[in-house]
């Protein structure tokens, strides 16, 4: 292929196999998405709008409204009025979604030990601490928005 490291092209087909393991791995179960934000739900279930949790997951209202619809159309999800706020509402999972949780986290190990099985434990760790460094680093990029502003010539 292309003799040049493009780590995004390579970042997006480890994330599409990745995904994809998981996803059939979790299917048997009822759930073939949006792992990540239900583990997040969870996490914070009761607590959180729909905002906070874009704002958490770093994704716009619309990618937030499909998760919390799919997730409340297979019986995972709740949305309750905030008493404080008519606006709002909260998030909260259902029994159903914290019987499934054991599960979920069972199939990111398994999806984990198959992608990562020709890691020595040392690489893993490694690799680990690359990706947290990353992620740290994107978590402190100006906004797309911003970055394209940056960019655009003045047409004056």
């Amino acid at each position: 292929m292309i003799n040049q490291n493009i780590y995004g092209y390579e970042m997006s087909r480890i994330s599409e196999v990745y995904l994809s393991t998981l996803s059939s791995i979790m299917k048997p179960f009822g759930i073939e998405r949006y792992f990540a934000p239900l583990l997040y739900l969870c996490e914070n279930s009761g607590k959180i709008t729909q905002k906070d949790l874009a704002e958490a997951l770093k994704r716009d209202k619309v990618s937030t409204m499909r998760m919390v619809d799919y997730l409340s159309e297979k019986g995972l999800l709740v949305r309750t009025p905030d008493c404080n706020d008519r606006r709002c509402q909260i998030l909260k999972v259902t029994d159903k979604a914290l019987e499934l949780l054991p599960k979920i986290k069972e199939g990111v190990q398994q999806t984990n030990d198959l992608l990562l099985r020709d890691f020595t434990e040392e690489e893993k760790v490694s690799f680990k601490k690359s990706m947290d460094k990353l992620f740290t680093t994107i978590g402190n990029l100006p906004e797309p928005d911003f970055i394209v502003q940056a960019y655009k010539r003045n047409n004056k």
